[in-house]
């Protein structure tokens, strides 16, 4: 039996020893008190953000839509395809809360639900996977009490999530004068709906696949399965609308029809899968899945044998993910420029600080550094597989033979290098194709291509410092480069809001870079941060090569 951490096997030694429990929750208090302890920072973490980002675009578009041609305008942009297809269309585009809704609330419905998936499977076919739920059930634990427990305290973040939201959204005055708070009571109960469901898939997934990998990525690809089902509705007739449980939650319509049975929908869903999990739970052996794993072929081809080719094999699903992600933004945002010009110019407020200036080439900048940043999840994600590999014990075994440290860390630093100039340049390229083609100039496919790749050397230091970190801190790598990814996103995003330095936001890797076509091509920074980004890589790879492999 592996050693587990001293706070696991605290827990695990505060419950009774004696014989085996009848009640299948008995211990179910300690594992509520386990599970909080164990995931305190995530669910704050999540809870903090998703507030936080729907009580900034608030405020934002509070200060920004300060006339109603500005939310008639807005309302106009909202209706375009475009739009209806990645955010939905809210009941009532032309008020200030339909606004919001517009822009947040598939935003933050969406990552709640992914968040308590993650969250299901850390607590539940993760530690099966790695003994640890076999550790807590040798004492007397009740069969369903930790993962009872795990469900739990996601349905309560879920809650609390959408409470504060429509805290939030009442203290924000989103809701039209005379129609009391019923508007923001509903947009929060949707959230926390969306947040339930995402719970009850996460649960059935874990059930069903073998492996936490599994688990998250069949979890996932239910979800992303059920967006675009409200998506093709929202785009055809409606029918599919009503088929995804993300369309129940837009279908409560706040500010609109302002429906609460969907709801009770969402509840009554929720309640299912959980007890099909705690069916399946009881039905199936110990670590096991309902699908068990597939053995692989007897032969296998040559180019898993290296370092590239292995890391190709594992990280296919995200791969194709972030491209199909990177293909819709680019084509979604480039039908909808034209609109947004409109809308700003007609908005008559001051510019948000992201926009350095009027017109379509500044747009295109934003929009071209939108890509980037996405492009940037992908590249990092990427780059921290190479702790998640030692931490398995991945690394061990191809280090065996006579595999170097430096060829293997090369090697699988070209996935986010390569894949990188890839999708910016794609995702440019789309963008300025979709523009073009509402302008009849295709010119713009080309110049938006080379306004995006132009993102690479910031996405590498980026990429440099999810290895320097790995070389230098493995323990804390992967939590450290993604709070220095999500720093960097809310300083982009709302760094006006913040009253920074200027000359903190322009050292940021993509405050340096080009403003491209708005700017003229500056090639200082772009030399200077490709040359951080080899430094970084090189002083990570070069401690990786001296230090002991540290798994766990």
């Amino acid at each position: 039996m592996t050693t587990v951490a001293p706070r696991t096997r605290a827990a695990a030694l505060a419950l009774p020893t004696r014989g085996r429990p009848a009640d299948t929750l008995a211990g179910l208090g300690a594992m509520v008190r386990f599970v909080v302890r164990r995931n305190r920072v995530r669910l704050a973490v999540w809870l903090v953000v998703l507030v936080g980002l729907f009580a900034y675009v608030g405020a934002y578009y509070k200060s920004l839509f300060t006339t109603q041609q500005a939310l008639d305008d807005f309302a106009k942009v909202s209706d375009t395809p475009g739009i209806r297809a990645l955010t939905g269309l809210a009941a009532a585009p032309n008020t200030l809360g339909g606004a919001v809704w517009t822009k947040v609330w598939m935003t933050c419905a969406l990552a709640l639900a992914f968040g308590v998936v993650f969250l299901v499977t850390r607590n539940g076919r993760a530690d099966e996977e790695v003994g640890r739920t076999e550790l807590l059930r040798s004492r007397e634990l009740g069969l369903h009490a930790y993962p009872a427990a795990s469900w739990l305290v996601c349905a309560v973040l879920s809650v609390l999530v959408g409470a504060l939201i429509a805290v939030v959204s009442a203290a924000s005055g989103l809701d039209p004068y005379g129609t009391g708070i019923t508007g923001s009571l509903i947009v929060g109960a949707s959230v926390t709906g969306v947040g339930l469901v995402g719970l009850g898939v996460g649960a059935v997934a874990g059930q069903v696949a073998s492996t936490s990998r599994g688990a998250n990525a069949l979890g996932s690809a239910v979800l992303g399965v059920l967006y675009v089902m409200r998506m093709v509705g929202d785009l055809g007739d409606g029918r599919l609308t009503w088929a995804s449980p993300v369309g129940w939650g837009q279908e409560m319509q706040p500010w609109g029809a302002d429906r609460w049975w969907p709801f009770g929908l969402l509840v009554v869903l929720t309640v299912v899968l959980l007890a099909l999990a705690t069916v399946l739970e009881a039905h199936r052996d110990h670590g096991a899945g309902l699908m068990p794993q597939r053995p692989g072929p007897a032969g296998a081809p040559v180019r898993y044998a290296t370092p590239l080719g292995l890391g190709l094999r594992l990280q296919r699903g995200p791969v194709v993910g972030w491209s199909v992600t990177v293909v819709l933004c680019g084509l979604l945002f480039g039908s909808v420029v034209h609109a947004m010009d409109n809308l700003l110019n007609d908005a008559g407020t001051p510019l948000p600080a992201i926009l350095r200036g009027r017109g379509i080439d500044a747009l295109m900048a934003v929009l071209a550094g939108m890509i980037a940043l996405i492009v940037a999840v992908y590249a990092v994600q990427s780059a921290t597989t190479l702790r998640a590999d030692e931490a398995s014990g991945l690394v061990e075994t191809q280090l065996a033979g006579a595999l170097s440290r430096w060829r293997w860390a090369l090697q699988r630093l070209l996935i986010p290098a390569v894949g990188g100039a890839v999708l910016l340049a794609a995702g440019g390229a789309l963008l300025g194709a979709s523009y073009g083609a509402t302008v009849h100039d295709g010119s713009w496919t080309g110049r938006m291509a080379v306004a995006s790749l132009v993102y690479w050397p910031a996405v590498m230091v980026l990429v440099g410092v999810a290895v320097a970190l790995f070389g230098w801190l493995p323990r804390v790598a992967i939590a450290l480069t993604w709070g220095l990814l999500a720093a960097l996103w809310f300083v982009m995003l709302i760094g006006d809001a913040l009253h920074l330095p200027r000359w903190v936001l322009d050292v940021l890797p993509f405050s340096a870079t080009p403003y491209m076509p708005l700017d003229p091509m500056r090639w200082t920074p772009v030399v200077v941060m490709t040359a951080v980004a080899a430094l970084l890589v090189w002083v990570g790879v070069d401690r990786f090569a001296r230090r002991d492999v540290v798994p766990g």
